[in-house]
């Protein structure tokens, strides 16, 4: 054959099998969570509709606890695993011959010779299977028992979706997660916290990173070093967060970006695994003894009349407008009988304005105690109904979960 044609030849059949080939590769099994991704995203990006996010969520409720907060560096999975093997591990048996029997011959009968003429003339039948009726148009697309009508290709749409949420909604309720505890932060209240100091990635555990910019991923190795006077134990539990501005008199801002639990011990500093990320983790941040999670149990809160009157103080950051899910701060702590799960009302302050307006005292959003310390809390916005919330707008308690 000549080369022009063998090269033609070539080329026709990389042009024919590569769409195949590109869209096996293209197929994710995995996504790791990067700044700002969101389920909705995932879903579009992944599925093709943002209206099937409950579908990942439901494959990783080990790692998600919250479809709302999901955090970089957590690995999701899109697809189950396969178990079944695309090649047979034992080969195929063969089929066995079929075998007619010849019945005896009477007393009476024919020759012998003539009953093996007819029975070599006669071919062997076996049963063969009849195959199975073909369904209609009609029964394709009846309507089931159940009332849910099917579609040519299996299930309708809204039947998955059903299926897809029903993960979500039929979850147990819980008043305060763990994830909320950890993440949300809290004030020093001018204290002087055991803060010791992320040294850095570690890999492998002797070696360390001198890159201030590497970031932590989940189970991965850092190196801690623990204030002086302060001693870790193998198995211990350490909050890692940065340090944000001050709110009035009321200390700095801590930050958590992730939590971390001492596995060894190396020159006289500590080596310790990434278990939860809520923001990147570098070298330089701030380690600390993690408080103890208490679950708040399935009770929902009850309402009170003359609940804890308490100040709006303001949140990390400068933003004005306030969201749902942000972090703030109220005035009030444990000592003034607030409680994690606790909810308030923030109203606006009623008044006349120099033009002539006035306020009335109505509400502006309802928080939930997410972290509660002796004279501080802190809470997540829950429901909006006014963002441009002023540090200084009073607060009052309205409901608490039953002791």
């Amino acid at each position: 054959m000549p080369r022009t044609h063998r090269w033609k030849l070539v080329g026709l059949l990389a042009v024919t099998l590569m769409p195949g080939t590109v869209l096996a590769q293209s197929v994710a099994t995995s996504h790791t969570v990067r700044d700002g991704d969101t389920l909705w995203d995932l879903a579009k990006q992944y599925r093709g509709d943002a209206f099937l996010w409950p579908d990942i969520y439901r494959m990783n409720t080990a790692v998600v606890e919250d479809p709302h907060w999901i955090y970089p560096g957590e690995m999701l999975a899109l697809a189950g695993a396969d178990s079944v093997p695309s090649v047979p591990t034992t080969d195929t048996p063969e089929p066995l011959a079929a075998v007619t029997a010849v019945p005896a011959p009477a007393a009476d009968s024919t020759p012998a010779a003539d009953t093996t003429r007819d029975a070599a003339a006669a071919p062997a039948v076996a049963d063969v299977p009849q195959p199975a009726p073909q369904a209609t148009l009609a029964q394709l697309t009846a309507t089931d028992p159940n009332g849910e009508e099917q579609g040519l290709f299996g299930p309708k749409r809204t039947q998955m979706l059903q299926e897809s949420l029903r993960a979500y909604t039929q979850r147990d309720y819980r008043p305060l997660r763990r994830s909320e505890f950890y993440s949300s932060g809290f004030l020093t209240e001018n204290q002087k916290l055991p803060f010791g100091k992320v040294l850095g990635p570690v890999l492998p555990s002797q070696i360390g990173s001198s890159s201030p910019s590497a970031n932590a991923l989940p189970y991965s190795s850092i190196a801690v070093e623990a204030p002086r006077g302060v001693t870790y134990q193998i198995g211990d539990t350490l909050l890692v967060a940065q340090l944000g501005r001050e709110l009035r008199s009321h200390g700095e801002v801590v930050m958590p970006t992730g939590l971390i639990q001492v596995v060894d011990t190396v020159q006289g500093r500590y080596v310790a695994m990434v278990v939860a990320t809520y923001g990147p983790i570098r070298k330089g941040q701030r380690v600390l003894p993690a408080e103890k999670f208490t679950p708040q149990g399935e009770a929902h809160a009850v309402p009170v009349t003359e609940g804890v009157r308490a100040v709006f103080l303001g949140g990390p950051g400068r933003q004005e407008l306030k969201a749902p899910q942000m972090v703030v701060f109220l005035d009030k702590g444990r000592q003034d009988g607030v409680s994690p799960g606790d909810l308030f009302e923030i109203r606006r302050t009623a008044e006349r304005l120099p033009d002539g307006r006035q306020l009335t005292n109505d509400v502006m959003a309802t928080l939930q105690i997410v972290h509660v310390r002796d004279r501080t809390a802190t809470a997540r916005l829950l429901n909006i109904l006014s963002p441009d919330i002023a540090p200084g707008t009073g607060a009052r308690q309205v409901a608490k979960l039953p002791s």
